[in-house]
C-alpha cells in the first residue's frame, strides 16, 4: 500500500441462515440461504507491527490475515485489523464466514485490488476449511453475494449457486444456546453416520434435498400451509442425522402444537443447545410469547440483505 494512505480501510459482511439443506449442502445437495442484517467489520490499517483487535475467534483471524497476505506476495505487511460483530457466535448464523470473507475484503481493498467478490469468495473458501475441515461453500457465498441463495457443491472446484427473490417476513429466530460441539465436529458427526450406514444415510440426505426443492416452491408461491409442513418434514430428517438436542426439540415440538413451525439453521449441536432456530407462525407475538416462557433469546431479523461491502468513513 502507498505510503502516503493512512486512513483506515472498513468493510463488512453478513451472516447468515440456511432456510433449508443443512448438512446435505456438504453431500452435494442443494440448500437455501439468506443473508441477515446482522453484520460483521473489519478495519485495515498501517501499524508498526502486526495487531489484532477482536474478541471475535483472534486465531482465525490471524489465520486469515496471513493467507490472504500470503496470496500476494505481502507476508512481512505489518497491519492493525480491528473486528466488531452483530453476529452471534457459534450458532449457526455464520459468524466465522463473514469474518473470512471481510477480512479477505478488507486485504483486497488495502492492497488496492480489484473487488473482485468471486475471487474473495475463493479466498474466503479456504479460510473456512480451515476452522471447519469440510464446509460446503455456501456459508462464505451468502456472505459475500448477499440476498437469497440457491447453492450447490458439486465438486470441491465447482460450487454452482443462484441469486433469488423473496419477500419473507413471518419469521423469527430463537437462540437454544450455543452448541457444545463446534461446527465441524457436528459435520464429523453426520459423516461418521454416512459411514457407518451409508444406505440409510443417503436416503436422508436425498428427503431433505426433496423439502429443499419443496420449500424453494412454497416460498416463491408465499404457500403458508406448504411452508410449515415443509419445514416440519426438515426437522425431522435433520433429528434423524442425530444433529438435535433433546432441549432444541422440545422447544420446536411446543412451535408446533401452536400451529407453527421450526428447525434448526446451522450444524446444530447434540447435548443442550441446537443454536439457532427458524420458528415460523402467522403471528409471530405467538413465538415471541413461548420464547419469553421458556426465557430464550427471540428476535426478527431482515432476510435478503447486502452481502460484503466496503464502509463509508
Amino acid at each position: 500500500m502507498k505510503e502516503d494512505v493512512e486512513d483506515k480501510i472498513t468493510v463488512s459482511a453478513p451472516g447468515k441462515i440456511i432456510l433449508s439443506g443443512e448438512h446435505a449442502v456438504v453431500y452435494g445437495k442443494p440448500a437455501i440461504l439468506a443473508a441477515i442484517n446482522r453484520r460483521l467489520f473489519v478495519s485495515v490499517r498501517q501499524s508498526s507491527k502486526n495487531e489484532i483487535i477482536t474478541s471475535e475467534s483472534p486465531k482465525l483471524a490471524e489465520f486469515a490475515r496471513d493467507f490472504v497476505l500470503k496470496t500476494f506476495g505481502k507476508p512481512r505487511e505489518k497491519l492493525r485489523i480491528e473486528i466488531s460483530s452483530e453476529i452471534s457466535i457459534g450458532c449457526g448464523m455464520g459468524s466465522s464466514a463473514a469474518l473470512a470473507v471481510a477480512t479477505t475484503a478488507g486485504l483486497f481493498k488495502y492492497l488496492n485490488k480489484p473487488f473482485d467478490k468471486e475471487k474473495i469468495n475463493e479466498i474466503a473458501y479456504e479460510i473456512e476449511k480451515k476452522q471447519h475441515g469440510n464446509p460446503s461453500g455456501g456459508d462464505n457465498t451468502i456472505s459475500t453475494y448477499g440476498g437469497f441463495l440457491w447453492f450447490r457443491k458439486e465438486t470441491e472446484f465447482l460450487k454452482l449457486f443462484k441469486q433469488l427473490q423473496f419477500d419473507l417476513t413471518k419469521f423469527v429466530l430463537i437462540n437454544t444456546g450455543r452448541p457444545k460441539e463446534t461446527t465441524g465436529e457436528m459435520v464429523l458427526g453426520v459423516r461418521k453416520l454416512y459411514d457407518k450406514n451409508r444406505l440409510k444415510t443417503e436416503k436422508i440426505l436425498n428427503e431433505i434435498e426433496k423439502t429443499t426443492k419443496q420449500l424453494l416452491v412454497a416460498f416463491n408461491q408465499m404457500d403458508e400451509k406448504l411452508i410449515r409442513i415443509t419445514i416440519r418434514e426438515n426437522e425431522r430428517l435433520l433429528e434423524k442425522l442425530e444433529v438435535i438436542s433433546n432441549f432444541a426439540k422440545k422447544i420446536i415440538r411446543g412451535i408446533e402444537k401452536l400451529g407453527g413451525a421450526a428447525k434448526i439453521c446451522g450444524a446444530g449441536g447434540k447435548k443442550k443447545g441446537s443454536g439457532i432456530i427458524l420458528a415460523f407462525h402467522p403471528q409471530k407475538d405467538v413465538l415471541f410469547e413461548l420464547a419469553k416462557k421458556k426465557n430464550l433469546p427471540a428476535f426478527e431479523v431482515k432476510l435478503g440483505e447486502e452481502g460484503v461491502r466496503i464502509e463509508k468513513s
